[in-house]
This record gives C-alpha cells, structure tokens and sequence, in this order.
C-alpha cells in the first residue's frame, strides 16, 4: 500500500509587535562586496499561551531585534503591528537552523497590509 502524502495548507502565524526603536544601518556582503542599508528594529513581541499542564494563560511577551531590508515597508516608531511569519531556512550564525521571517507588517490601528509576503525562499524581511 502506497503512503500518501497530505495536502499541506501553508498558513501564516502572526504576532502583535510595538516597534520601540529603529537604528538604520549599512552591511556589506562577504560575496560581492556591495553595500546595502538596512532597518534594525527593537520590538516589544506581545505574546501569551496557554500552559498545557495548568491551563493558564502564560505571558510571554519579550524584547527583540529584527532586520528589515525592504524599502518600501513603512514603518513608524511606538507604532504597533500585527506581523505575519513563516518558517526559512536561516543563513550566517543561522545557517541549517528553521528561522522565523516576516512577510507582512499590517498596522494594528488601521488593519491594511504595509508589505506584500515574500515570494522567494530564504528572503529577508
């Protein structure tokens, strides 16, 4: 008997995050050398879960850093968005790990998109 296997639906898990600060910075790239800017944002991730021994709800909001690469996406200090994410494969000190990317920043006040999902694998948010 041939095992098949199940149509996998690719749904997006989100986030609430308030963007604390912003530092713009430059990198440039080991293979070509070119340099390129780039966003640091430092995040306050609002986050709770349910403990599956007790029942209770758990907060576990924290503080992050992330980088966004991409121009276009507006994004606004003590602002608060609700993220969408998907699973990557990582690079650099990530390299072979199941990294989290960002593929849409969706203002929590106003509930329209600000950036379109990533296409391509393995792209940066």
């Amino acid at each position: 008997m041939e095992k098949s296997t199940p149509n996998l639906v690719r749904e997006m898990a989100s986030e609430k995050i308030r963007v604390l600060k912003i530092d713009n910075e430059k990198i440039t790239s080991k293979k070509t050398g070119q340099t390129r800017d780039m966003r640091v944002l430092h995040c306050f991730v609002e986050s709770s879960y349910e403990d599956p021994k007790t029942g209770e709800l758990v907060d576990g909001s924290f503080v992050a850093k992330t980088s966004l690469f991409d121009a276009d996406v507006q994004i606004q200090v003590g602002e608060e968005y609700i993220v969408q994410y998907r699973l990557g494969e990582g690079y650099g000190n990530d390299a072979g790990r199941i990294v989290p990317r960002i593929v849409s920043w969706t203002p929590f006040s106003k509930g329209r998109p600000v950036a379109k999902p990533v296409a391509a694998s393995g792209a940066a948010s």
